[in-house]
């Protein structure tokens, strides 16, 4: 691994086990994915609802832990255990989707900001640590931001909830960021202030991130690099522009024409069908084959593997050969 990476992940799963009537079957929820992150770099996981981008985020933040598989963090496995050194736990930061979810209710503002700058040893004292929280909150527009530290939760909307989720992640400075649909709860109308706020605290910081999406758009807006994921596999990698601008694999190709612009009317690329996500239908062969519209006989009897069509360029689709 040379030092440009920061993170690199190699052939990981997590599999969860379902039982009904006495039989055994699993849910692939991530199948297999390899891929790296670069220092500074933005990767943007991009899929529908039930693909496993969110379990993604959670093994690689280490709250799951994986089925099989390799993590390594700055040169240092970090897969097989739960348990991290106080500084990669530092390190590696996460942001979930509900914002409400992620505080306490019987804390204020000011003490559930204070709790992991005390953990991590920010700050001489408590009066260090409040101007810490106090420079932030003004950073992300909390005016003034002393007015904010004894509220509640429940008393702040779900648009100022996220930003403080940012900040609380952030004052840490961690080295791997990990935005979980971080936005999608929000209304459009305050999504801006908390996509600005990301970009603005992650550059300052240098902060690598993985933005968790299902928005091509917005993935395409935010990212460096976007990954497709279907059915917990990665069937596209690429430049974000490149990929959204010239998607190779047909699921990419829905995906786009069914994302909203008012630039331009795309048509639509219908699927044939929805499967369950349990993959319990699916023996062999390319995974979106039964929905896919451009599927061959071929498709149906092999497993076509991710490799480079293009200069960084990397599709998993038999229609592509090597």
């Amino acid at each position: 691994m040379n030092d440009t990476k920061l993170l690199e992940v190699r052939n990981l799963k997590k599999y969860f086990t379902l039982r009904k009537f006495g039989r055994k079957s699993f849910v692939r929820a991530v199948d297999g994915v390899s891929f790296h992150i670069d220092r500074g770099e933005i990767l943007g996981i991009l899929g529908e609802s039930g693909c496993g981008k969110s379990t993604l985020g959670l093994v690689l933040s280490r709250i799951e832990k994986e089925t099989e598989g390799d993590i390594i963090f700055k040169n240092k496995k970090i897969s097989g255990s739960l348990k991290l050194d106080k500084q990669t736990r530092r390190d590696i930061q996460i942001i979930l989707q509900n914002p409400y979810d992620s505080f306490d209710p019987r804390l204020t503002i000011q003490d559930s900001l204070i709790v992991p700058l005390k953990i991590h040893g920010i700050g001489e004292n408590t009066s260090d640590r409040r101007e810490i929280i106090l420079d932030y909150l003004h950073k992300a527009g909390f005016e003034p931001p002393s007015a904010f530290l004894k509220r509640y939760p429940h008393e702040l909307s779900g648009g100022q909830l996220q930003r403080i989720s940012v900040l609380r992640a952030m004052m840490l400075k961690p080295s791997f960021l990990i935005a979980d649909e971080c936005v999608s709860m929000l209304d459009l109308s305050v999504r801006a202030s908390v996509i600005n706020l990301l970009l603005d605290l992650t550059s300052m910081e240098n902060t690598s991130m993985m933005f968790i999406t299902h928005d091509i758009s917005l993935g395409k807006f935010l990212s460096d690099r976007l990954a497709v994921i279907y059915l917990g596999k990665i069937v596209e990698l690429g430049n974000a522009k490149e990929v959204s601008e010239n998607p190779l694999h047909p699921y990419t190709k829905i995906l786009i024409s069914y994302s909203p612009s008012v630039f331009e009317k795309k048509e639509k690329i219908k699927p044939k069908e929805i499967l369950s996500t349990t993959h319990q239908n699916i023996q062999r062969g390319c995974s979106f084959a039964p929905r896919c519209p451009f599927a061959k006989k071929e498709c149906f009897e092999r497993e076509p593997e991710l490799f480079e069509v293009e200069k960084r360029h990397w599709v998993a689709c038999l229609n592509y050969k090597k």
